[in-house]
């Protein structure tokens, strides 16, 4: 008898780490994640900024992977202002929504923090969409402190600013 489960079977994930050929499978993924998070269609300007972000340069790109489909990424970027201690920003998080549940975020979010910590950054920033709650979950359980808040400025939606204290004895 076959499952009624629409869901991907599990497959071994893997991590590594993103190259260029990777930026626009991102792009997609995150407008695919977005407009399913949403209930909206698809949006070609979402991807857009995305993969304007993605080809900025300097960042720093963690991927879940199986069998060469991407099923989720993090990414940041340096936000070091003049004369402070280096920061980094997570600028996108994504899990495709049919591997939803299993961990992935969390994980992906360990990892790309954890390499921020190896390339000596002491702190890392982002912000998340208020009512944004699984997410907020996931910042708050792995040792974010919500510090302030505000409005997007591309959908004047409300977001929450997020810091965490990275560990600076990583060898």
């Amino acid at each position: 008898m076959q499952s009624s489960n629409s869901r991907t079977p599990p497959q071994p994930i893997s991590f590594r780490e993103g190259v260029e050929s990777d930026f626009s499978r991102c792009a997609e993924l995150w407008m695919h994640a977005l407009a399913t998070r949403d209930s909206t269609p698809r949006d070609p300007q979402v991807r857009r900024r995305a993969l304007e972000k993605l080809t900025g340069g300097g960042n720093i790109l963690s991927i879940a992977e199986s069998a060469s489909r991407i099923h989720g990424f993090a990414m940041a970027t340096d936000s070091t202002q003049p004369g402070a201690a280096r920061t980094a920003h997570l600028t996108l998080l994504a899990v495709d929504p049919e591997s939803q549940s299993q961990g992935l975020g969390k994980s992906l979010l360990t990892r790309l923090t954890y390499s921020l910590a190896l390339e000596q950054f002491a702190e890392a920033t982002l912000r998340v969409l208020a009512e944004n709650l699984p997410a907020r979950r996931i910042y708050e359980s792995t040792g974010w402190r919500p510090t302030d808040h505000g409005l997007f400025e591309d959908s004047g939606r409300p977001f929450i600013r997020y810091v965490l204290t990275l560990g600076t004895n990583i060898s």
